[in-house]
């Protein structure tokens, strides 16, 4: 009997050519799929960012609500915390910044009580940092007055237009005239002042300390005031409209101080801040000047619309 053999038809390969062509759809399509997916995770990040400043914004209220006034911006850099009877001092009489005094209101009680300061100094507050910009830092002071480690802020209160924070909702501390201030004071409406935002930093800087060495420079959350013109790097003014953060290099022995006195983000079209009723928003980098130290001076009496910060 005579068999019958199947003949199977041969299988036939991609050629050069076609699988080149495979590679370069591939390619395209991924060159397509990435912009879209780095746009998504900014927008995450973005909203993780804005979720920082709404808590800090609570927390600025409780304690408002607690203690019948705002948290101060502190009186200086390289200075002992402010106990009484053993308590860490509020408001205007602690020589802390805000970004303390708010601790037991952002469920950071226990280093609110921390007996010892250097370890309060150290200390990270991870929704003190922007995603987009960094992770949490410590950075070393190495100055002769001002050695220590110091945990970092992205994040700073307005002072409104004045050195010591007298039109803006975070005022200078111990002061001869203590200004104590209250939410009432906010005679332009709490949903037009600003109360805190993003600060500018350097993109060379956000993981590696530059500048000099001071607590003024790397001092951290715990820096306030410092001498008569009030600068600081936590309490900024109005006066400046918000800059994209820049990138250096910079020199090492100075900081240049349109960085120092602005409000700035790793965002690509403006910061994220949060006002004095709570609600947050973004601030585009193209806001005229005139409406951003309106924004900030909270009894100016100067009216402007809000899409204008847009």
């Amino acid at each position: 009997m005579m068999r019958v053999h199947s003949v199977r038809p041969a299988h036939r390969g991609f050629t050069l050519v076609e699988l080149l062509v495979v590679i370069a759809i591939i390619g395209v399509l991924v060159a397509l799929l990435l912009p879209a997916v780095q746009a998504a995770r900014e927008a995450a990040r973005r909203m993780q960012c804005s979720n920082h400043l709404r808590q800090i914004g609570l927390g600025f209220q409780h304690h408002h609500d607690s203690h019948l006034s705002l948290p101060s911006g502190g009186s200086g850099v390289d200075v002992a915390r402010t106990l009484v009877g053993g308590s860490p001092a509020i408001g205007t009489d602690q020589a802390w910044s805000w970004a303390y005094q708010i601790f037991p209101f952002i469920e950071q009680s226990a280093l609110f009580v921390e007996p010892i300061d250097d370890n309060v100094k150290k200390a990270t507050v991870k929704m003190y940092f922007c995603p987009t910009r960094r992770s949490p830092q410590v950075w070393n002071v190495m100055a002769s007055t001002t050695n220590g480690m110091r945990a970092q802020i992205d994040y700073v209160g307005c002072r409104g237009s004045q050195n010591n924070g007298e039109d803006g909702l975070v005022s200078r501390a111990q002061l001869a005239s203590p200004i104590i201030t209250r939410f009432q004071h906010a005679t332009d409406g709490l949903s037009n002042t600003l109360l805190a935002g993003e600060r500018c930093w350097a993109i060379d800087w956000y993981r590696t300390p530059g500048g000099p060495e001071s607590d003024w420079y790397r001092g951290g959350y715990l820096s306030g005031y410092t001498g008569n013109s009030g600068q600081t790097f936590l309490c900024l003014a109005g006066t400046n409209v918000p800059i994209p953060d820049p990138r250096g290099p910079f020199p090492t022995t100075t900081v240049p101080l349109l960085m120092a006195k602005s409000f700035g983000s790793a965002h690509p079209a403006g910061i994220n801040v949060v006002l004095g009723d709570g609600s947050v928003r973004n601030v585009s980098f193209n806001v005229s000047g005139a409406v951003f130290l309106n924004f900030a001076d909270r009894d100016d009496g100067n009216a402007f619309n809000p899409g204008d910060l847009n």
